[in-house]
């Protein structure tokens, strides 16, 4: 009799503790998750926070929170990570009662990429750690991953070969970008060119001297697809910070640069093109923009519509300057042609195909003065 009565009593407790642990575990409970930095550039290192908060007097001696993002960010410390096609992370927390713990995580920006975290998802327990309840909690946080720098020599090499097309000495017109020193002011110089911090140095009028451009305009034509059997996402994403390197250089010296991509925005799912411009803000958006391109699932060829669409604009505009940079890891005959077709109305047209050696290229294309391989290591 004792027996049974003591049985029956410790199924009421544990039946009470169970029903108590159910309607009460995560009252009051709540998350904050945020990134120490909105945006970085890839190979950055940034603290992922996670903040729980029991505003309630009863403590909660444990409880599991989960947060998932894409891969691509990568935790340093390896700990209750599980990696699948997404990156999980738990932590554990115990909290007294109106406590608030604070928890820095650090991560490092192994890929370019716009990652968010909606929501964190809670594991609470009964006391006697036989059930568990899940709750789910929406949050509010993202990063920009911007493209990494590309490989300096072979930049300075791209850059040069255009930039050098783009400056001249002599032309009817000056380009008041191009900076090239600083003489005495004469009674035909324009107000807008007088130097004053020289000016007010010296004790007379200084004025800035400009170079001349021979064109008024490069466009970065960049290709996210792939015509190999295999799809080298190393390659496309080293044409990106390709792309995002020579923008941010040509918009540095005041070269009107816009960017036009058949790469689609993660978020907007519209392909991803800005026009032309040099203002500093320019660059930014490029960058930010290129972070949020999702490389395709499938191959669409895209690219050659996209050059024939430019080509039927020059035609338009006869009597628009503009040098043209294709950068694209394709090299069939097909994107030969359109760029050959763009090439002929360009003032100047250069073709980047980034690969992993010069002998992945077809032997056409080696020796044209026009084409450049861009030699990707292996790992990027």
């Amino acid at each position: 009799m004792n027996i049974l009565l003591f049985i029956l009593g410790a199924c009421i407790v544990y039946g009470l503790q169970f029903l108590f642990c159910r309607l009460t575990w995560n009252r009051g409970l709540s998350a904050g998750v945020s990134f120490s930095e909105n945006t970085i550039r890839e190979g950055g290192e940034v603290q992922l926070t996670i903040a729980v908060e029991n505003r309630k007097m009863l403590p909660v001696p444990t409880v599991k929170v989960n947060v998932t993002f894409e891969r691509g960010l990568d935790f340093k410390d390896l700990s209750n990570l599980a990696v699948s096609d997404k990156n999980y992370r738990s932590e554990i927390f115990s909290l007294r009662g109106y406590e608030r713990v604070v928890r820095n995580i650090p991560l490092i920006c192994a890929r370019r990429g716009y990652y968010a975290v909606d929501g964190v998802d809670f594991i609470g327990n009964d006391l006697f750690y036989t059930r568990r309840f899940p709750a789910r909690q929406a949050v509010q946080a993202s990063i920009c991953v911007l493209p990494g720098k590309a490989d300096a020599r072979q930049l300075m090499v791209a850059t040069q070969r255009m930039y050098g097309e783009t400056v001249v000495r002599r032309s009817d017109m000056e380009d008041p970008f191009t900076f090239r020193g600083i003489r005495q002011y004469q009674n035909f110089d324009s107000i807008r060119d007088i130097n004053w911090k020289a000016s007010a140095k010296t004790g007379d009028l200084r004025v800035n001297i400009h170079d001349f451009t021979a064109e008024r305009e490069i466009a970065i034509v960049l290709d996210t697809e792939w015509d190999s059997l295999l799809r080298l996402d190393s390659l496309l994403e080293e044409s990106i910070r390709i792309a995002a390197s020579l923008a941010d250089e040509f918009i540095a010296k005041g070269i009107t640069t816009a960017l036009i991509s058949n790469g689609r925005d993660c978020l907007t799912g519209e392909y991803f093109s800005v026009g032309g411009s040099a203002d500093v803000r320019h660059s930014e958006a490029i960058q930010y923009g290129l972070a949020r391109v999702k490389l395709p699932d499938h191959r669409e060829n895209t690219i050659c519509g996209l050059l024939r669409e430019q080509t039927e604009r020059m035609d338009a505009q006869p009597d628009r300057k503009v040098s043209w940079v294709l950068i694209s890891t394709q090299t069939g005959s097909e994107i030969a042609e359109r760029f050959r077709e763009i090439a002929e109305r360009a003032v100047r047209a250069y073709w980047i195909i980034p690969a992993r050696s010069v002998n992945d290229v077809p032997e056409k294309l080696r020796g044209d003065p026009d084409v450049m391989i861009w030699e990707a290591a292996y790992g990027k």
